[in-house]
């Protein structure tokens, strides 16, 4: 398996992957691959933070996104990430590929200057990985309950941070 960013050729492929990995899952509205056109359109889109995986004979497996947002408070604004959506074909999962991509954007992030990825997703799969529910720094967005989940990325990223998450457009929220 390899982890790499995306070429404008591998497009099609991983909307595919994206496609077939929602398809029976429960946290999903069906439009993730809708979604991914929109933010790859966005002003604010970064190919190095747009990634895929792919098996030893060169075919799109998994892909994951960080997308630009910030949390705003009535002082200040935070820049931010939101990992949306992690994708792994059905035939790949529980196989490491979404730990992998995960990982791997982490450290990407870790090199700009925002302080967090924000998710909104299992907490039991997320919560391997130190995502914690947003709340508990104080934050807020569009989402309630433990699945809208933070991660500093950086040492102290949420000290003294608290607010509301907004997202690119592209999201509609």
């Amino acid at each position: 398996m390899k982890i790499e960013p995306i070429t404008p050729k591998q497009f099609d492929a991983s909307l595919d992957v994206i496609r077939q990995a929602f398809a029976g899952a429960a946290h999903t509205d069906g439009h993730e691959a809708a979604l991914v056109e929109k933010l790859r359109k966005s002003p604010t889109y970064d190919p190095d933070y747009d990634v895929i995986a792919t098996s030893d004979d060169g075919a799109v497996i998994g892909s994951a996104l960080l997308s630009e947002a910030k949390i705003i408070s009535d002082a200040q604004t935070w820049p931010v990430f939101v990992l949306a959506p992690l994708a792994v074909l059905p035939a790949y999962q529980n196989q490491s590929v979404g730990s992998n991509l995960i990982k791997y954007l982490e450290m990407q992030a870790g090199e700009d200057e925002r302080m967090a990825i924000s998710i909104f997703g299992d907490p039991k799969f997320y919560g391997r990985f130190d995502y914690k529910p947003a709340s508990q720094y104080g934050i807020t967005g569009p989402f309630k309950g433990d699945e809208f989940m933070i991660k500093p990325i950086r040492e102290g990223g949420l000290f003294n941070v608290s607010g509301r998450l907004e997202y690119d457009p592209a999201f509609g929220l």
